[in-house]
């Protein structure tokens, strides 16, 4: 949750508060406006990187009846349109003007991107959020929150990572055009040898038959 956070402060400029306790047990993974703009949003997330965390349109249920808790109708009745839910969000917010948003790791197919639409949900993938944040992570450069030195040595790491894969990748071509060219120094000698044998095997042919 953090560093979806994080996304919402960096990227799309929100004031947030996290982990907001209602009644009956229920949270709310995350709520985030921006003060700029008035947009607001109220954030779940269910990010696994296991194949059965992928997200899906309708939900799954146990041998005794228990969600999986990775539909799209999961999502929307338990943790966005759950009355508790709705009231706390218009406590805080004071309407119920937002957008809902769903973060994952993956889903189940594409089409759980536009079906999740008509719940008024949009789906968005951490690794999308992560990805930008690198990017931005140049700007936040030298920040004291943990959270951004964490993503700019990240962007550090894959940097080095990618400039020495092009420098193994380069040393791999030069090593190629070196055999190569030893092995066109090794052949030429041996040509030449099987054209003086024809040579001379064309002689002796003549020779036979004087």
């Amino acid at each position: 949750m953090h560093i979806i956070e994080k996304y919402f402060q960096v990227v799309l400029h929100c004031l947030t508060i996290t982990n907001i306790r209602c009644k009956s047990g229920k949270e709310i993974d995350l709520l985030a406006v921006n003060p700029k703009t008035g947009m607001k949003y109220h954030v779940e997330a269910r990010v696994g990187t296991s194949p059965s965390f992928k997200i899906r349109e309708k939900d799954t249920y146990t041998s005794k009846g228990k969600p999986h808790k990775i539909g799209l109708d999961y999502f929307d009745k338990e943790k966005f349109r759950h009355p508790v839910v709705i009231d706390k969000i218009q406590e805080i917010f004071g309407s119920l003007d937002y957008q809902k948003v769903l973060v994952v790791w993956d889903v189940e197919r594409n089409n759980v991107y536009e079906s999740a639409k008509g719940y008024g949900i949009l789906v968005w993938r951490i690794y999308d959020l992560i990805s930008i944040l690198l990017q931005k992570s140049r700007e936040t450069k030298g920040s004291r929150d943990d959270v951004l030195r964490l993503l700019d040595l990240m962007r550090v790491f894959e940097e080095e990572r990618q400039r020495l894969e092009m420098k193994r990748w380069k040393e791999a071509q030069k090593h190629v055009k070196k055999i190569s060219k030893e092995r066109e120094k090794w052949l030429k000698p041996s040509i030449r040898i099987k054209k003086a044998a024809k040579e001379v095997e064309k002689w002796k042919s003549i020779q036979n038959k004087k």
